[in-house]
């Protein structure tokens, strides 16, 4: 008998990874091939595979449910580090050294100031809006906080972006987007431990903690990122790889330093970023091009893979009825209050930047796979309120990926009209002096 239920289990769960990858499959070659149609139509192959999750998943046609063969949170966990470890390098091989140079203030505005003022005004407006208790306020703040590097860079690239926005714009939201990604960490260790422990232990905890992780991911980052850097320029000198396996050095990079920093006690996110951008600083131009075309492919691939598996997982069908108005509201909060009101007066009021160009970056800030992330590696502090965690975060995420892609064209032409700067003639533009 025990024999039969585990042969049925295993055909259940071939039958499952089946499904999944046919759904990926088709999802991939679908939005591949309609990619400018989709874009011209103001919509975003991120939203559209969060929607295709949903339709697929449990709570409509039923046709996949990965979660009934992996736990939710594993699958999510996993998942998405290696988008973000994906997504956090696509990001890196973007900025060249002037990007970081030209952005450098604002940069550190918004992760040094904005970042942790995000994530109070979340565990705020949770506190509000729900009446969480404060350790869990700060948990799902936490969890909340990080900007998605994907969805950012999905929103503001293209040719339509790259018309109308000047790069230093572009570059800032991606820039940050990468970087606060494993620098959210450090918030959700705190606030994890504060669920669980006595606010003292926890201080001592997080100290510990965030210390050794962040220290070891910024360690292995730039040793490996150094290391691959002078491996492909040797390579190229000496022509040592072959045309087909050259461009896939930027996505080795990934995977690799994602693993050896988690192996070693780091944040293997925060280590992919440090070594994609000791990588990108110094590869050669010629280099990078193809690197960055291939990897830049895998990394949608990635993204289509998370937000498919994330939209079969989502609890629809529960947010009404254990949420109700609050929830609603909540989630609202996060998407409006949670980002423009910090952003927008520490950049204007910090740095050179205008009006506009500030509140442009106060609303880019979408959340995505990183908060996905973060909320299925929360389940590890065995909180008692995790699922209601789960059920509020993920209506928040869904919010926030709807409301962004369906006013990022909106937001990008009333960026150019107010400044009235738009290059018709080519790929990048560029205003000088400062932002307006």
């Amino acid at each position: 008998m025990g024999v039969r239920r585990a042969e049925a289990g295993e055909k259940g769960a071939v039958l499952t990874a089946d499904r999944t990858l046919l759904l990926v499959g088709m999802a991939v070659v679908v939005l591949g091939l309609s990619s400018k149609v989709v874009k011209k139509h103001a919509l975003s192959p991120v939203l559209l595979a969060l929607a295709g999750g949903v339709v697929v998943g449990p709570r409509m046609l039923d046709l996949i449910d990965p979660s009934a063969v992996v736990p939710r949170h594993v699958l999510l966990e996993q998942l998405a580090r290696l988008a973000l470890a994906m997504s956090v390098v696509d990001v890196a091989l973007r900025l060249r050294p002037f990007d970081l140079r030209a952005n450098a203030k604002r940069l550190g505005v918004l992760l040094g100031v904005a970042m942790p003022g995000m994530w109070l005004m979340t565990s705020l407006g949770a506190s509000l809006l729900l009446h969480l208790p404060l350790a869990f306020a700060l948990l799902l703040g936490a969890c909340l906080t990080p900007t998605d590097p994907g969805v950012a860079s999905a929103l503001v690239t293209g040719t339509m972006p790259n018309r109308m926005l000047p790069r230093r714009v572009r570059m800032t939201l991606q820039g940050e987007s990468a970087a606060n990604d494993g620098l959210a960490l450090p918030f959700v260790l705190f606030a994890g431990l504060l669920t669980s422990m006595p606010f003292g232990e926890a201080v001592g905890g997080f100290a510990v903690e965030a210390g050794r992780m962040v220290g070891i991911a910024v360690l292995v980052g730039a040793v490996v990122g150094w290391l691959l850097m002078r491996a492909v320029d040797i390579a190229g000198v000496h022509r040592m790889a072959e045309e087909d396996w050259f461009p896939l050095a930027a996505t080795g990079l990934a995977v690799s330093v994602l693993a050896l920093a988690h192996l070693l006690g780091g944040s293997g996110v925060l280590a992919a970023f440090v070594a994609g951008l000791v990588f990108s600083q110094g590869v050669p131009e010629a280099l990078r091009e193809p690197i960055h075309v291939v990897h830049r492919s895998i990394t949608k691939v990635a993204l289509t893979a998370v937000f498919l598996a994330f939209g079969t997982v989502l609890p629809v069908d529960a947010w009404w009825p254990q949420l109700g108005a609050g929830g609603v509201l909540f989630a609202l909060w996060a998407l409006f209050l949670r980002r423009l009101p910090v952003v927008l007066p520490a950049v204007r009021l910090m740095t050179r930047t205008g009006w506009t160009s500030s509140a442009f970056i106060g609303w880019s800030g979408p959340m995505g796979v990183a908060s996905i992330y973060y909320i299925a590696f929360a389940h590890r502090y065995g909180p008692t309120q995790y699922e209601q965690l789960f059920l509020i975060g993920s209506l928040a995420i869904t919010v926030s990926v709807i409301g962004q892609a369906s006013v990022a064209a909106v937001a990008v032409h009333a960026y150019r009209r107010a400044t009235n700067a738009e290059d018709n003639e080519g790929e990048e533009l560029e205003v000088p002096g400062p932002l307006p």
